[in-house]
């Protein structure tokens, strides 16, 4: 039997770091790890998809759909600490799916940054 082992490194970024970005504390982790549970060898294949932000991939690599978005960033509160998180696309967003059967018809979590479908695209979205 085969055995497969998957490891995520991501380190704490004080916030300010990049400038004026959002992206602080937890937020490189959150987006990995998100993307570890969803396409942990990278090789979980999608239709190809163009996201709002110019990527342009076909696999499941949830955080790359919304990263670099204006409202990328989830801001959660713990016992008062503000902790930035990434917003992630769902499987309902990769499928085209209309409309989608995720709570609340979302496309993506925590946040409604994506309020509509991937359209298939040609490969390398050419």
């Amino acid at each position: 039997m085969e055995r497969r082992y998957v490891f995520n490194y991501s380190s704490w970024v004080t916030l300010g770091l990049f400038g004026a970005s959002s992206w602080a504390d937890v937020a490189v982790l959150s987006h990995e790890l998100a993307e570890t549970f969803n396409d942990p060898f990278g090789s979980n294949l999608v239709p190809w998809w163009l996201a709002p932000n110019g990527n342009c991939q076909n696999n499941l690599e949830t955080g790359d759909v919304i990263e670099g978005l204006p409202n990328a960033i989830k801001i959660i509160y713990l016992a008062g600490i503000a902790y930035h998180v990434q917003n992630e696309a769902l499987l309902q967003w990769f499928a085209g799916q209309t409309p989608s059967t995720a709570f609340n018809g979302a496309y993506s979590y925590p946040d409604p940054v994506l309020t509509t479908p991937s359209v298939s695209q040609n490969p390398n979205c050419q």
